[in-house]
């Protein structure tokens, strides 16, 4: 089973996320559709009407970084080492990697 969080980290080395392996990713992935497609008469009433902002929230969120949907190619100018960086969604509050992010960017702020 592949793991979400590497075992050892090395800060000196790159090491990129697999989201794809958390029980978090694999759930959204697996129900999101189900429950898009039972909203309306099972949820409406209590919560509202269904917001296409939520699908593209989803949506981003599983095409969050993952190469095929868009990288940047990051080279080190000293040892010129490469690799490739793959666009994230940045969400805040779903994503949680994207979210983290934020919260270190303005707390450095």
């Amino acid at each position: 089973m592949l793991n979400a969080c590497p075992t050892e980290i090395d800060f000196d080395v790159y090491q990129p996320r697999n989201p794809k392996a958390s029980a978090y990713y694999r759930c959204v992935e697996d129900h999101f559709e189900q429950l898009e497609a039972v909203w309306d008469d099972r949820y409406q009433s209590c919560f509202g009407f269904w917001r296409p902002y939520v699908t593209d929230v989803i949506q981003r969120y599983l095409d969050c970084g993952d190469l095929h949907f868009g990288f940047a190619r990051v080279k080190c100018e000293d040892c010129g080492h490469e690799f490739l960086l793959a666009f994230s969604c940045k969400r805040r509050h779903f994503c949680p990697s994207c979210h983290q992010k934020r919260v270190v960017e303005f707390g450095q702020w």
